[in-house]
This record gives C-alpha cells, structure tokens and sequence, in this order.
C-alpha cells in the first residue's frame, strides 16, 4: 500500500488512456505525491474504498461509469463523502459539462491539455484547502467537546453549592442576621444564573454534535408541541399564542428549539403591564418558506439586532434570566437546514423575527392536500 502523508497526500489519478495517465503520474511523482493509478471507474470506486486519497483525480470519460456517475456514487458514499474530486478531460470541454460536473460534486474541473506546472499548482491548492477544511472542522469539534464537558462537569458542584446554601440558611434559621441572608441569597441567585449557563453549553454542544437526517416536518404538529411544552408559562404571564395554518416542510427535529426559542423570548421579553400577544405565520416563497413570528414586546434597538444572534449577547443582563444561547443555536440550526434567520423589531412596539426554510415541492404539495 502506497503510504503519504500530511504534505504530501496520495492522489488517485484515474484516466483509461494509458499515454494520459502515465504523463500526469510522472508530473505528480515528481513534485513529490505518492500516486495510485485506475484506467477504469470500477477500479477507482474499488479503489478509493481500500486506499483512501486525498484526491482524485479523475477522468470525466471511462470505458464502464462515466466519471460524472463515479463522483455521485464517491459523495454518496459517508466513507468517500470527503474525498476531493477534481475532474479532468480532453474532449468534455464545453461549458454545460463543467457545470454539470461541479454540479454533481466534484471540487473542480480541469480541462486539457494544461501545462505541468498548472496541474501541480492546481492540485496542491486543492490539497491546501481540504487540509484547511479538516483543520477548522477538527477545531469546531474540540470546541463542541470541550463545551460539552465544561458544562457536565461544572453542574454537579454547582448543584452542591445551592444544596449547602440552602441547608445553612435552614440551619442559622431566624437568627441570622439581615447581611447573612443577602449573602446567602447571593450565593442562591448565583448558581442559578450559572446552572441557566451550564444547561445552555449542555444543549448546544448537543445540538451541533448531532447529526439529525432531513425528513418531513409537520410544523402545525410541531407548534402544537410546543404551545404544550409553554403551557404552564402561559397560564402564569396570560400570553396570547395564535397561529396561521402551517406547512410540512423537510427539516429537522431540531427545528422545534427554533420556534420553541423565539415563542418563549417573545414571552419572556414582554413590557410590563401588556399582556404577550405572539403570532405564528408562513408564507411560501419560490425557492423557501418564510416563518414569522411576531410580537408586542420590548423590542429591539437597531444596532443590536445582529449583535443578539452572538453566543451570550444579552440586552437585559440579570434582569431577565437566560443564558444568551438561544438566539446563537437557532441561527446554526436554520443555517443547517439551509435557511436565514434576522429580526425586525421597533422599541417599546415589538419584534417580528423571521426565518427560512428552503422549499420543498414534494412536501408543499403535502401541505396544500393536507388544508384542501
């Protein structure tokens, strides 16, 4: 088995015409790239499978899978997902096929001839890049783990904190003095603030380490759920929740923390006095739906309305509880699904934050049979 390494990673170079392979072999060879060899998309299939390369390079006409089908079937594969593909070819030049090349997944597409110093800058830039990639996304995994542990093991001793705050004050009973029992409630009010904290890292390194399959999503069911889930604070702030009929959409359970999120803040950041009035709307979009949700709360003053969607960006600080979470995980949760979230919002008049979710025809159509 041919081996590489970090600087110089093993190419697959696939191309039935043996004179074309053996010159660019030679090429990659001496710029320092271990090189395997396929004349056929059969034995790169077999071949990407048992040696795993950085990349292929790969010729778009072989004599039994066309390279176009071998790339589908490679990024089909979650084992092969994250191989670079760059097509390569002397007669599919035209600019339909470069097109529908990429479209099928490849990272790039070269065209012949292309002189030997063009080739090797072309494929060292694209190894740069996935290295690039494989970096970031090993980063955001530490992150997402370390967050994860930080917010595990830092609950239990908490939950001790409160337990003996609470244990001490029973304890000195009526005797303590006034200060005592503010230092006390200090210490209360503090490790509440830090657990609200801790469960929010908790749930969003949970919700960005999963990997949840796109399926249809019954978002009239989902809000159903969810005014469920809200009942009690309902029942306690007199909120008035009304919706519009909603539609099926391809998404993700993960899509409840969105509205769950934006349905409880519009509660929570309500003016004193006014009892919250929320309503839940859609419309379809020719390429998405767009949901809104709107309320007759504080509002939001213009420079902050970007700045809330950040990780622990809070414009109450202590004098509403929360962990500046929410906001941050609902935007990775839309961004996932292929969508964008923003806010419009007038100070002392309300908010109406809005989203999307990019359309699917088969589950539009589900919806419109579905309020037929």
């Amino acid at each position: 088995m041919i081996e590489g390494s970090s600087q110089n990673p093993v190419i697959l170079n696939v191309d039935d015409y043996l004179p074309g392979r053996y010159a660019r072999t030679k090429v990659l060879e001496r710029m320092g790239f271990p090189v395997l060899e396929a004349s056929s998309g059969t034995e790169a299939l077999d071949m990407v499978q048992r040696h795993k390369p950085a990349l292929v390079l790969l010729d778009v006409n072989l004599p039994d899978i066309h390279g176009f089908e071998v790339c589908r079937r490679l990024r089909a594969d979650p084992e092969t997902a994250g191989t670079t593909i760059v097509h390569i070819s002397a007669s599919s030049i035209l600019s339909q096929h470069q097109v529908h090349g990429l479209d099928m997944g490849a990272d790039g597409y070269i065209v012949e001839p292309v002189e030997p110093a063009v080739l090797g800058a072309t494929i060292k830039a694209f190894i740069r890049a996935r290295q690039a990639e494989e970096k970031s996304r090993r980063s955001s995994d530490e992150l997402r783990w370390f967050s994860y542990r930080v917010g595990h093991d830092l609950n239990e001793p908490l939950r001790t904190i409160a337990m003996y705050a609470q244990l001490l004050k029973a304890r000195l009973g009526t005797t303590q003095s006034p200060e005592i029992n503010g230092f006390l409630d200090f210490i209360g009010d503090a490790t509440i603030r830090m657990r609200t904290l801790m469960d929010g890292l908790l749930q969003y390194a949970e919700m960005t380490q999963a990997e949840c399959a796109p399926s249809p999503v019954n978002c009239e069911a989902l809000v159903s759920h969810i005014l469920a889930n809200l009942d009690g604070v309902v029942q306690q702030t007199g909120a008035s929740i009304t919706h519009d009929p909603l539609p099926v959409v391809v998404a993700n359970d993960q899509l409840e923390h969105v509205f769950q999120n934006l349905v409880s803040n519009a509660i929570k950041y309500s003016r004193a006095g006014i009892t919250p009035q929320v309503h839940i709307a859609a419309r379809q979009e020719p390429a998405a739906w767009v949901f809104t949700v709107q309320d007759n709360g504080l509002g939001i003053e213009p420079e902050y309305r970007e700045k809330i969607f950040a990780m622990f960006k809070r414009l109450h600080g202590s004098d509403i509880p929360g962990s500046g979470i929410g906001l941050a995980l609902s935007r990775k949760i839309v961004e996932s699904l292929g969508g964008t979230i923003w806010v419009e919002s007038k100070p002392d008049i309300g908010s109406t934050f809005f989203f999307t979710i990019p359309a699917d025809e088969a589950a539009s159509e589900r919806s419109v049979q579905g309020k037929a």
